[in-house]
C-alpha cells in the first residue's frame, strides 16, 4: 500500500479531476476526509488512566522500582 499526500487543500472539483485519473490509469484511489481534533476535544494523558486506573501508584513509586540495584 502506498499513499499520496497533498500538501494544500484542494477544491472538491479539482479532487474528483485527480481520483478520475487515477482511476483511468488502473490506479484504484479513494478520497478520504481528515477531520480535525478541536481543542476541546483532547484529553490530558496521566498515568491515572488506562491500565494505571485502579491502581495505586504514583511516579515516584515508578522510578524507585525502575532504578532498584
Amino acid at each position: 500500500m502506498q499513499q499520496l499526500i497533498l500538501k494544500k487543500n484542494l477544491s472538491e472539483n479539482k479532487m474528483k479531476a485527480l481520483i478520475e485519473f487515477l482511476r483511468n490509469w488502473d490506479i484504484e484511489a479513494e478520497f478520504k476526509p481528515i477531520t480535525k481534533i478541536s481543542s476541546n476535544d483532547k484529553k490530558d494523558f496521566t498515568l491515572s488512566v488506562g491500565i494505571w486506573e485502579d491502581s495505586d501508584i504514583n511516579p515516584e513509586a515508578l522510578r524507585i522500582q525502575a532504578w532498584k540495584k
